[in-house]
């Protein structure tokens, strides 16, 4: 049976050793990730998805990514490694949120049971945001919330965030996360 832990907010995923400016179009960041991606010996991350992280991922998403994972090491938990199956989940609810105008966790029991089916995921969680205007603004607001915060210590893998604007520039952010 699946866990699923339900929280307005985001989190975030791994890259302690990446300080991103410009991810798209930039060598020395998709150098770091090749590099990074391809020295974990327990990860079964492709070079297809560092090349999708280098050339999906957004300024704003890997800030968000960075700084939970460097929260999780100032707590003594392991960074989180970014998963494509679950960003295309996020970015896919984050789509539905902006459709719909507010925050909602529909249909999210169907996201878990696909991250089961795709990724062999046993425990999912999902974060939601709104409005929030940087990376640091959204971090800091989980890391005082008692929800978000548990859920930004969890004892989760993988994850993944996609942040994007509606028509008047509000962002929307779907953060999920397994193990």
């Amino acid at each position: 049976m699946i866990s699923m832990l339900k929280s307005h907010a985001i989190f975030a995923l791994d890259f302690k050793k990446i300080v991103v400016k410009r991810i798209k179009f930039a060598i020395a960041p998709l150098t770091v990730l090749l590099v990074f991606f391809t020295s974990c010996s327990t990860s079964s991350i492709s070079e297809e998805e560092t090349l999708f992280v280098a050339n999906e991922a957004s300024e704003i998403e890997m800030q968000v990514l960075h700084l939970v994972n460097e929260y999780r090491l100032s707590k003594n938990l392991t960074p989180l490694k970014f998963n494509a199956i679950a960003y295309s989940h996020a970015a896919t609810h984050t789509n539905t949120m902006i459709e719909d105008g507010e925050i909602t966790h529909k249909d999210f029991d169907k996201r878990a049971s696909n991250l089961a089916m795709e990724a062999d995921a046993s425990h999912v969680a999902e974060n939601l945001g709104r409005r929030y205007v940087s990376a640091e603004a959204v971090v800091e607001a989980w890391s005082k919330s008692p929800t978000h915060k548990k859920v930004m210590e969890g004892d989760y893998i993988f994850t993944a965030v996609s942040i994007k604007s509606d028509d008047e520039g509000i962002l929307y952010f779907t953060q999920l996360f397994y193990r």
